[in-house]
């Protein structure tokens, strides 16, 4: 129930430019005025912001109790920009609104202020690798070894290769929070996890697997992938060009692959699309499998033969490829 006078917001700046350089400063303050119900009452704030025009219904919440402001360092503010869709070093608009409740039932809502965001790039949230059962692994992040949250949320993505079969489904593992350095495990079955739990084990069989982690759901799943390229010069067929994994330099290739001059390709994986790559329009390789079926047809150099190269090995946001 909508009831009482609504908070009335402030945007201090309402429109920014982040750099690394004051990733430490205060750089935003969003203050409000109390809502006022007609009688003395305690009231309880949430600032609520979301991508300008998405609508509040999967909002970033942020509760203050009875305070009236809420300040954001340029990190904490870049990130969340990011994550509500803002591409690092690109301007956006977040929406912003403040809730004022008395109870669960009467409550009232600031009118949306909006504020212009100019993001930066900085490296992605991680999960690190950590070896169970006496595998030494890298304690800093690692190429290969590392799942990244390109969306600065709790879902994480990568590429590894873990062949070791020390026990059950392969090589024991866990995961550890690159930032807060929490430690995620078994959480009772092979597609969950548990804070602090025991070693997590590949299911199916090791293979080189694409990998996905919710630090919020606590779930995990493994995706055994075979990679090829696929184009203009086998006909599009989903598996002629098949690519062959190199351990030691952690990356997929496939070796003297014939192209004409005005070939296209796509990097496609066991035998579909669902799991596929294209790139967007400044080049960068990006998702192109449901729902979004996004990107553009990758071009080859010209006529040649070629030795065609795919580096998975840096996480999510970090997918490069060479042709060369």
């Amino acid at each position: 129930m909508t009831s009482g006078v609504a908070p009335a917001i402030t945007l201090s700046p309402a429109s920014i430019v982040l750099t690394s350089a004051t990733a430490s400063d205060t750089v935003q303050t969003i203050t409000w005025s109390p809502a006022d119900y007609g009688f003395k009452a305690a009231v309880n704030y949430t600032v609520e912001i979301v991508q300008a025009g998405a609508g509040f219904g999967n909002a970033k919440t942020v509760n203050v109790g009875n305070a009236t402001s809420l300040k954001y360092l340029g990190a904490v503010l870049n990130n969340l920009a990011i994550g509500e869709g803002i591409k690092p070093g690109t301007t956006g608009s977040l929406d912003i609104r403040v809730k004022a409740s008395l109870s669960d039932s009467v409550s009232n809502y600031s009118a949306k202020a909006t504020l212009s965001v100019t993001t930066y790039q900085v490296e992605f949230p991680a999960l690190l690798v950590k070896g169970g059962n006496g595998w030494i692994t890298p304690s800093v992040r690692t190429k290969g070894l590392v799942l990244t949250s390109v969306n600065f949320n709790e879902k994480f993505e990568g590429y590894l290769n873990l062949p070791n079969a020390d026990g059950y489904g392969g090589d024991a593992f866990q995961l550890v929070s690159g930032s807060s350095g929490t430690l995620y495990g078994w959480g009772g079955t092979s597609t969950t996890m548990s804070v602090g739990g025991g070693n997590l084990w590949l299911s199916p069989a090791p293979n080189y697997m694409k990998v996905n982690a919710d630090t919020k759901a606590l779930t995990i799943n493994f995706t055994p992938v075979s990679f090829s390229v696929t184009g203009d010069h086998n006909g599009w067929n989903t598996t002629a060009t098949p690519m062959i994994f190199n351990a030691a330099t952690n990356t997929l290739v496939a070796n003297n692959v014939s192209f004409t001059a005005g070939n296209k390709i796509v990097f496609t994986v066991n035998g579909g699309y669902d799991i596929s790559y294209k790139v967007n329009a400044d080049g960068k390789m990006v998702f192109a499998g449901p729902p979004n079926w996004a990107g553009n047809n990758i071009s080859v150099p010209g006529t040649g033969t070629y030795k065609v190269t795919l580096d998975l090995s840096g996480g999510d946001g970090s997918y490069t490829y060479k042709i060369e």
